[in-house]
């Protein structure tokens, strides 16, 4: 099944979210979860406004606990948090 997350940066988390990077990638490097793309997304202007990643796992619950791990998640990096299952049809 693939789950994807968009995560959407809350405002004012700048520095918080450079000091937390390192731990963050860590994270989603763990193995914990098969990962099979993740990058930040940005407006069309270029400015940054999240992240998505892109997980292949045998259920959602894998992702929400991974999720729920994640330093970026545990610090309120993120304003906003999507889980959805996608169901591909061309690719």
């Amino acid at each position: 099944m693939v789950i994807c997350r968009i995560a959407y940066d809350a405002a004012g988390k700048d520095e918080q979210r450079k000091a937390l990077f390192e731990a963050h990638r860590t994270h989603l490097r763990s193995g914990v979860v098969r990962i099979v793309q993740s990058g930040p997304l940005f407006v069309p202007d270029g400015g940054k406004r999240g992240a998505l990643v892109v997980f292949d796992v045998t259920d959602v619950s894998e992702v929400e606990r991974f999720n729920a791990l994640d330093p970026y998640i545990i610090h309120g990096v993120y304003d906003e948090v999507e889980i959805l299952r996608w169901d591909k049809t061309i690719g």
